[in-house]
């Protein structure tokens, strides 16, 4: 890494700071990006535009991180920087009420139809958290069902079994099954099926390898949970507004839950979550209601920046309906033709995920057959390897993390070269690394 260390000196003036300041330099575990575990740091970004951002000491990357898959537009979009600059002249937050508020809550009714409720707050972890809490009070069970390598955010009540071997125990009435495994389901709602609240998945799993479902998975998972009284939460934080205007478990896979989630992309990099759904369900905040308790939203929630940004983001969105075929097939293309290479380089390393999403899995060995699974990823996955590959790719000059990330409408076909070859690069480069 010493070509990647002479050409960042200001970052790593800004990481030895930050080491005094921060549990391992971060106030984000995965903001590391693996660096350190090469002798590195990770490189500190002081801007970006459409698919590249640059560091302070001026290196210039190709971004797939694309700030945590939120960047559907691009960096510095111009009608949404114009949406904050024109709200912030009023103010900044007031913590009341605000007209761009109900108009975002609108577009995303008339977007997603099945949110006859919604509550706005600033993360995703919140919104998972209350929508936890809501299924919680609704049937009056405590336990949560999750997949296996599900990463629904850092609250209590879904930090569990996300990396394998999933031996962790879980802070709070936990059980999980393996997406795509329906005897692994039916094996837990056997054991817990009469103590289940909720079970909570995205429609394509997220984390644990940008796996998408199986035909007739997520309808099962429907069928058992509507059939016990559980209620079935969409985890679309990543998949919401990302694959196409509106949701992935309903609008692609024809699956209704009864509660979503959403952010990152319906928010184009603004702090944003969104938890809403059955009306009946979310009656429950309502301040005083029969039987409810506390479920909020947050000091920031519904702030006027986001909400404004949000605005201009949906209607970009909306506009661009029939370009998300493109991006949909720019991903699948650029997967294709990353396996091929791989297989050429005879590397233990796979590229998993669907449309605009792309992984790159370290591998003890490679897999045999087709990977449908979080464990059979899960089991070859070789963390030490996957640090020094992410190492080398950033060396490259190519931003990523679990291996790489997301495509936005402002990536090019040069990206995809300059990405393909990057990758190839630091393959070989860790190769040396391990000799």
């Amino acid at each position: 890494m010493e070509r990647y260390k002479s050409s960042t000196e200001k970052s790593k003036v800004l990481w030895d700071r930050a080491v005094k300041l921060f549990p391992g330099g971060v106030s984000h575990n995965i903001r590391q990006f693996g660096l350190p575990f090469t002798g590195a740091y990770p490189p500190y970004i002081s801007h970006g535009k459409d698919s590249r951002v640059w560091d302070v000491d001026g290196n210039e990357y190709v971004d797939w991180w694309m700030t945590h898959y939120s960047q559907i537009l691009g960096h510095n979009n111009s009608e949404v920087r114009r949406a904050i600059e024109e709200s912030v002249e009023s103010g900044i937050h007031f913590g009341v009420p605000n007209e761009a508020q109900v108009e975002y809550g609108e577009k995303l009714l008339d977007a997603i139809p099945m949110l006859e409720k919604m509550r706005f707050t600033s993360t995703g972890s919140e919104s998972t958290m209350y929508a936890v809490r809501l299924a919680r009070i609704f049937t009056g069970r405590k336990l949560i069902g999750k997949t296996l390598g599900g990463w629904h955010g850092g609250n209590d009540a879904l930090t569990y079994h996300m990396s394998h071997p999933y031996t962790d125990n879980p802070f709070y009435n936990g059980v999980s099954f393996d997406y795509n495994d329906q005897e692994s389901l039916d094996e837990m709602l056997k054991k817990h099926g009469e103590d289940l609240a909720a079970i909570i998945v995205e429609p394509i799993i997220g984390a644990g390898g940008g796996i998408p479902p199986e035909p007739g998975f997520l309808q099962y998972i429907r069928e058992e949970t509507e059939s016990r009284g559980i209620l079935l939460i969409f985890d679309e934080i990543i998949t919401g507004f990302r694959f196409r205007y509106g949701t992935a478990g309903d609008g692609l896979f024809g699956v209704k839950p009864d509660l979503l989630t959403l952010g990152k992309a319906a928010a184009g990099g603004m702090p944003l979550g969104v938890y809403g759904g059955r009306e009946d369900v979310m009656n429950l905040a309502t301040p005083g209601a029969k039987g409810g308790r506390w479920v909020g939203g947050g000091t920031f929630s519904s702030h006027p920046l986001t909400m404004t940004a949000s605005l201009a983001v949906l209607s970009q969105l909306k506009n661009r309906k029939k370009d998300y075929s493109r991006l949909n097939k720019m991903g699948d293309k650029f997967r294709e033709r990353l396996n091929d290479m791989l297989d050429e380089m005879q590397a233990s390393v796979i590229g998993t995920g669907y449309g605009s999403i792309n992984f790159i899995s370290c591998l003890s060995s490679k897999i045999e057959g087709p990977l449908v699974t979080p464990s059979q990823l899960g089991k070859l996955f070789d963390h030490d390897q996957q640090d020094i590959f992410q190492s080398f790719l950033m060396q490259e000059r190519v931003l990523g993390y679990h291996g790489l990330g997301a495509l936005s409408f402002s990536h090019t076909a040069v990206d995809i070269e300059l990405t393909l070859n990057g990758i190839r690069n630091a393959i070989e480069l860790s190769k040396e690394f391990n000799s």
